[in-house]
């Protein structure tokens, strides 16, 4: 749990961090109650030691058979002054917890400033990007039988997918060939629990930003009991990410320093509710509440983190190229990073039939935001220290499946299948026989 030690022990650099995000989270309201809430715990300590020596003194003089009187006069009044200093720490702990949980992250220092993610800034561009289609990839599949989006609706509601045939080979051969790369460079294969509870999602993410993305899982029974459908710690939601089940994995653990770097790759399904979305990226795969996702995640010493960030990042890279998509690279600048991350870099495919690079994977360095929250920590020589976790997709299937539609259309309408995907699929061209 972050503590306001942590954050009285790097104020100043937390301070700097937050005036180059233009943050407006309120520091100094967070320090002015930490200082109260200490100030009424230190009262409250001095009362009860003075209650204690009254009580321990009554009875000294009653054993003595001496007058106890004035002493016990004194107690009742004791008594009250603790019963409202009790009453009252809970309120301040309740709201500096809440400020706690919401801390954004320490801005690394090569994050570029900007105020919002219109400012981005483009560091890397690979392959050409010139290819135009006019057909959108819903109908173009639909077409060849491959999806079906209108059943999908009709049994579960929009943004939902049949896929079929070779779409079906494609997305396990996506996911194939990115374990495969990963578990090469030395990754731990994982999955992962479909649900996390929410306890563990407030360590992981800044749930008020992301708790409207997510689905709840709750027993309507359960539910129905609860005042105002109020949430608590122990219900489950299902993931959007698997980077929050591998975050989560070790709360509450110590490792050894010469046992980091852990470095894990996930596959599991992804779930997201989209709110907010309405009205962009209606059509086919680009933006559905279901789909698969490999990610990559690694657990580090704080000395060593920067070095993994940029080896998620250059696996990333390397997987679309080995898919010969066209990217460029966006750091992500101080308006634009949200809460979670101290550096983040996307990188965005390039899709013909939008004329436009698209999301198409995400990394992240943590730093110690999640493992603070967490309480994943390791030792050295030097002593305990919090470790940094980093997350960065390796491929999210839905997504790579349009990116490659889109880019490996031929013009008589087929559709090639990657060269580094051949060996999985087991032909060339998607719909073939």
């Amino acid at each position: 749990m972050l503590t306001t030690k942590y954050v009285r022990d790097n104020i100043e650099e937390i301070k700097a961090s937050l005036k180059r995000r233009r943050s407006d989270y309120p520091i100094d309201k967070l320090l002015s109650l930490d200082a109260e809430w200490r100030d009424q715990k230190t009262k409250l300590q001095k009362l009860q030691t003075e209650r204690n020596r009254a009580s321990i003194e009554i009875a000294r003089l009653k054993k003595a058979g001496e007058s106890a009187e004035q002493n016990m006069e004194r107690l009742p009044e004791l008594k009250k002054e603790i019963l409202e200093i009790e009453s009252l720490l809970p309120s301040y702990e309740r709201e500096i917890n809440e400020l706690l949980w919401n801390m954004p992250n320490v801005l690394h220092e090569s994050v570029p400033y900007g105020e919002s993610e219109d400012q981005n800034v483009e560091i890397k561009k690979w392959g050409v990007a010139n290819k135009k289609i006019s057909v959108n990839h819903e109908d173009l599949l639909v077409s060849k039988d491959l999806l079906d989006i209108e059943r999908a609706s009709k049994v579960a509601g929009a943004r939902f997918y049949y896929l079929k045939g070779d779409l079906v080979l494609l997305e396990q051969s996506i996911i194939r060939f990115a374990i495969d790369y990963l578990t090469k460079k030395g990754y731990k294969a994982l999955t992962t629990p479909f649900m996390l509870r929410k306890s563990f999602y407030r360590g992981v993410t800044a749930l008020a930003d992301f708790e409207d993305m997510l689905y709840m899982v709750t027993d309507p029974k359960e539910l129905s009991k609860r005042k105002d459908y109020e949430r608590t710690e122990d219900d489950l939601f299902l993931i959007g990410t698997a980077e929050h089940t591998m975050a989560a994995m070790h709360a509450g653990e110590v490792f050894s320093a010469k046992d980091l770097p852990v470095k894990y790759v996930a596959v599991t399904p992804c779930f997201r509710r989209e709110a907010g979305a309405h009205g962009r990226d209606t059509k086919g795969l680009f933006r559905v509440h279901q789909f698969y996702k490999v990610e990559q995640f690694i657990f580090s010493t704080r000395e060593e983190s920067w070095k993994y960030f940029d080896e998620l990042i250059q696996n990333e890279e390397e997987m679309l190229q080995k898919l010969k998509l066209p990217y460029h690279a966006i750091e992500f600048c101080t308006g634009g990073i949200g809460t979670v991350a101290a550096r983040k870099i996307d990188l965005e495919v390039w899709f013909p039939s939008q004329q436009r690079y698209r999301e198409m994977t995400s990394g992240s360095n943590c730093t110690e935001w999640q493992s603070v929250r967490l309480d994943i920590k390791y030792d050295d020589k030097i002593g305990r220290h919090y470790v940094h976790t980093l997350n960065a997709t390796a491929l999210a299937t839905t997504r790579a499946i349009v990116a490659i539609v889109e880019n490996y259309l031929n013009d008589d309408g087929s559709i090639s299948v990657p060269d580094v995907l051949v060996p999985y699929m087991g032909k060339r061209f998607i719909g073939s026989a």
